[in-house]
């Protein structure tokens, strides 16, 4: 029960906004190698993630605050980002968390048009397939997922592609983190993906998904730049909200701000 209690109280703490190791021991008054073991249990479980700058909400965290609080501002301004996508590309739209090593579908956006790519919500999909699945690689999960997707030839599977050389998707990692979305493209679909981040800290993904025959370069042109300007705005509404600049009376308004 004490390590329940020290778990709690550190999870409590990175909630709270401490980041780095030393300082959670203090906050959380738990002991350094004790909260070592701690942090490493709770981040093996999604619970909290670690990058460069500390701990954070991990995934686990984050699906069941939208689940507990489906009409949170939080929620609306996301499900409001992935209308607006779906009214302006025409095609299917979706938000997606990562869930226990894979990315899973939380809100969907659906096409009007016949022959659409269908997702719906609670799919699951490996993270080494797709643009959405690009962006969670590129947020600190490439390093772990890698050693399970790596052939004898440097190379993985892209389901719908064949092979690939790793070093590929590597740098589609990189082009996602410098230009704040990225693409993936295939011989049965392909789309656009945009990271949702809230006080630096990703919390899902923003994507548009398009069957192969409805490619162009135009298209990508227009997808790209749409979906970077809905997850940037998303992305400024939500530190706003964090920051505690969103008054009560004013989320529908806010949230409307969004689309």
């Amino acid at each position: 029960m004490r390590s329940v209690a020290r778990a709690l109280s550190l999870l409590k703490a990175v909630g709270g906004g401490v980041r780095l190791t030393g300082q959670l021991q203090k906050v959380a008054d738990v002991p350094g190698p004790t909260a070592v073991r701690l942090l490493n249990a709770l981040e093996s479980e999604g619970f909290v993630s670690r990058s460069v700058d500390g701990y954070a909400p991990g995934p686990a965290l984050i699906r069941m605050f939208f689940a507990l609080e489906p009409d949170s501002l939080a929620w609306r301004l996301i499900t409001s980002a992935v209308a607006e996508l779906n009214e302006k590309t025409h095609e299917t739209s979706l938000f997606m968390v990562e869930s226990d090593g894979m990315r899973e579908c939380l809100a969907v956006g659906e096409t009007k048009e016949q022959i659409r790519r269908v997702v719906p919500v609670g799919g699951r999909f490996p993270l080494h397939h797709g643009a959405s699945g690009i962006v969670f690689l590129a947020h600190g999960l490439l390093k772990k997922t890698l050693p399970g997707i790596t052939d004898a030839d440097g190379n993985y599977d892209t389901r719908s592609s064949g092979k690939r050389p790793v070093a590929d998707l590597v740098a589609d990692c990189e082009r996602a983190l410098r230009d704040g979305v990225v693409e993936s493209i295939g011989k049965e679909s392909w789309g656009v993906a945009s990271p949702v981040l809230r006080e630096g800290v990703l919390i899902g993904v923003l994507s548009v998904s398009t069957p192969a025959f409805r490619y162009s370069p135009e298209r990508l042109d227009t997808f790209t730049e749409l979906c970077r300007d809905v997850a940037a705005r998303t992305n400024d509404l939500l530190a706003r909200v964090a920051s505690g600049f969103a008054p009560a009376d004013d989320t529908d308004d806010e949230a409307c701000s969004a689309s």
